[in-house]
């Protein structure tokens, strides 16, 4: 009894640590993205702004009401990607490699917040994981920056190139899809380099890496072949592999002749262009072609891709994919009149089932009146500001072009929306299953007819 209460009463306190530090960090970002000289003009962007910005690099959202490159300085740019960086593999992580560095041991309080932002069940391993998460991100990020620095070069020279490299390969893997593009025009975003495939797969590939999460990373590393993968790798890398293709193939379809977007691109670089245009939807928020100029069926798509996001214990947002395939995998179950949802030869439970109905159902509601809201607020049409209230609580940053133009009081909501998306529907998912017991009363059962 004592030993259930105390760790009921820890994962509470951890939970309120957990968020309670994205805000601090998300308002000493801000703070500094104030100052004077975090912007190139040496006058402040305005604190509602610099809230923005930050809001959206911790949540690894991408979304941003000012061009990064135009509007801040080398410093300011140096706080933003840090705090994606932060963001991105987490706030634990960072503390952890303070005490590498300073050699001091983490106490179990510490540890159990590492696996809560992680997504663990327990802190049993925590420490190799977390060692091999930030090798693995500086890896990954490493090679990424290397291959676009020599795919730079040519545009903006050296310096600038490896300035460049370094930020878009961080900003890739951690999903976040900021990028310095107003170098050459502002707001053009990856559309300069659509036509560069190397520089469209090497960020679609650090996009993948960061999405598909960090246990999955752990699993493929330490298992020997496929035949050893746990259950959720299987799903999480078969899942994502289809949504790719899925998506790839239908973008190419719809968009084949649309002049505004691939339409006149080689047979190649439509391909190409349809990949990347999947990858970024479910999570990294960078775009190869213009958004607005999209047809209706592709916007619902980026739509839909947006909503199923990641994976667990990733960089990436959305109701995540292990989630989408229980979704599926229910409603085909019932609808074949099955009573048990198997996956992969294993029964899923009730517990389970329900938690995945609630997360998308929890999704759905506030992007929604996310939407309603901010239609209302900057006296908009509620499809772009659907689509804008979806992309901030999935933590993607596509935008269909309507960001600079939302009102303050938008701007407030689009940024709790992205709050919520990086850590309010853990909040809601933890406080459900972690509910104390049933009371002892109990009220008769009824029929309602459903359907």
């Amino acid at each position: 009894m004592g030993i259930g209460f105390s760790k009921k009463r820890i994962i509470l306190n951890l939970y309120q640590i957990i968020t309670l530090t994205f805000l601090l960090i998300i308002f000493v970002g801000a703070v500094l993205l104030t100052l004077p000289f975090a912007s190139k003009t040496f006058v402040s962007c305005g604190f509602l702004t610099a809230l923005f910005t930050a809001a959206s690099a911790v949540c690894v959202t991408g979304l941003s009401v000012v061009d990064v490159w135009t509007q801040f300085s080398l410093f300011g740019q140096i706080v933003l990607i840090a705090l994606v960086q932060i963001g991105g593999i987490g706030f634990m992580s960072i503390i952890t490699i303070l005490f590498h560095l300073t050699n001091h041991k983490e106490s179990i309080q510490s540890l159990s917040l590492s696996a809560e932002s992680l997504g663990l069940d327990d802190i049993g391993h925590i420490k190799r994981i977390q060692k091999r998460l930030i090798l693995g991100t500086f890896f990954f990020e490493s090679i990424g920056a290397l291959v676009l620095f020599f795919c730079f070069i040519p545009s903006m020279g050296i310096l600038n190139a490896l300035w460049f490299g370094i930020f878009h390969s961080v900003s890739a893997f951690c999903n976040a899809g900021f990028d310095l593009m107003g170098y050459f025009s502002p707001g053009v975003g990856l559309t300069y380099f659509n036509n560069k495939p190397a520089v469209l797969l090497t960020v679609s590939l650090l996009i993948v890496i960061g999405g598909i999460g960090f246990m999955v990373w752990d699993d493929v590393y330490t298992s020997k072949g496929p035949r050893n993968w746990t259950i959720y790798t299987k799903i999480v890398l078969s899942v994502t592999a289809s949504l790719i293709v899925l998506g790839t193939v239908f973008f190419f379809i719809t968009e084949f002749r649309n002049n505004e977007t691939i339409g006149s691109m080689s047979f190649g670089n439509k391909l190409v262009n349809s990949l990347f245009q999947s990858v970024t939807t479910r999570t990294a928020g960078f775009a190869s072609v213009d958004q607005g100029s999209l047809k209706d069926s592709s916007v619902a798509m980026t739509s839909i891709l947006m909503m199923i996001g990641g994976s667990a214990g990733s960089t990436a947002g959305g109701v995540k994919t292990a989630t989408f395939l229980i979704l599926v995998k229910t409603l085909l179950s019932h609808l074949r009149g099955r009573k048990h949802v198997i996956l992969m030869q294993r029964t899923i439970t009730d517990d389970q089932i329900l938690y995945a109905f609630t997360v998308t159902a929890g999704f759905a509601l506030i992007s929604t009146a996310g939407a309603f809201l901010v239609s209302f607020a900057s006296n908009m049409n509620f499809l772009p500001a659907y689509f804008e209230s979806i992309s901030a609580l999935a933590t993607v940053g596509l935008s269909l072009g309507i960001t600079s133009s939302l009102s303050a009081v938008s701007r407030v909501i689009i940024i709790i929306l992205m709050y919520l998306g990086r850590v309010g529907l853990l909040t809601l998912t933890l406080g459900f299953f972690k509910a104390k017991e049933d009371l002892a009363i109990k009220y008769p059962t009824t029929n309602i007819i459903i359907g």
